[in-house]
């Protein structure tokens, strides 16, 4: 996905980017908690979402953004 670098997508105290990775992955709950472990740090914990997603936000040590998604039953 490319867009503006605009909040929350920019990351702090970086050169703007434009880039935030989405990954659609089989258990959001449990890849957000290995990605938190190995040292990314959440910007918003898996929640269910309205367009039928079950969602995390985090960013990486090198400052790259990535959402994490699971399908649910709408």
């Amino acid at each position: 996905m490319l867009g503006d670098a605009d909040a929350p997508f920019a990351p702090p105290g970086a050169a703007p980017t434009s880039v935030l990775l989405h990954v659609y992955v089989p258990d959001v709950d449990a890849l957000t908690a290995q990605a938190v472990s190995a040292g990314a740090e959440l910007l918003s914990p898996p929640a269910d979402m309205p367009y039928g997603a079950r969602q995390s936000m985090l960013r990486d040590p090198f400052g790259h953004k990535w959402i994490f998604l699971t399908p649910i039953a709408a």
